[in-house]
């Protein structure tokens, strides 16, 4: 599942959402675009959020598997 989707379904905007983790709102939108990987801490609290795994987040996947 897409960042963006689990956020949507939430029905979080990018920017709340980046207040609510305490980043930028352009890292946030780089997490979103697989430009920036989150650190293990950014990352559970966004999925903590989201109520969603990390595992089953698309951008944060190993590209070799």
């Amino acid at each position: 599942m897409k960042l963006s989707e689990a956020r949507n379904r939430k029905n979080i905007v990018q920017e709340d959402i980046s207040h609510m983790i305490d980043v930028s709102l352009r890292y946030y939108q780089r997490l979103e675009s697989g430009k920036s990987i989150p650190s293990i801490k950014i990352a559970l609290r966004i999925c903590k959020i989201l109520e969603v795994s990390p595992f089953e987040i698309d951008e944060w996947q190993d590209s070799t598997n």
